[in-house]
């Protein structure tokens, strides 16, 4: 009986430690996702932004010809 209860002492204790080695990877992996999630909102806002300039410039063109030829 004392073969068995070291045993599971020894288990419990792998046991343990594995658990801790998990919830560290996990807890890093959430970091991670953290961090993507934060990157993907900032490309956003710089998509946007750039669809805008995108955006003005043939306003832009248009505005100017159509100064160009309500000068003449």
């Amino acid at each position: 009986m004392a073969d068995n209860e070291n045993d599971w002492e020894k288990w419990s204790v792998y046991i343990l430690k594995e658990l801790e080695r998990l919830n560290d990877c996990y807890e890093e992996s959430r970091k991670e996702i953290v961090k993507i999630g934060k990157d993907i909102v900032s490309l956003k806002v710089k998509s946007g932004m750039w669809g805008v300039i995108g955006g003005m410039v043939p306003i832009c063109i248009g505005l100017l010809i159509w100064l160009a030829r309500s000068v003449e």
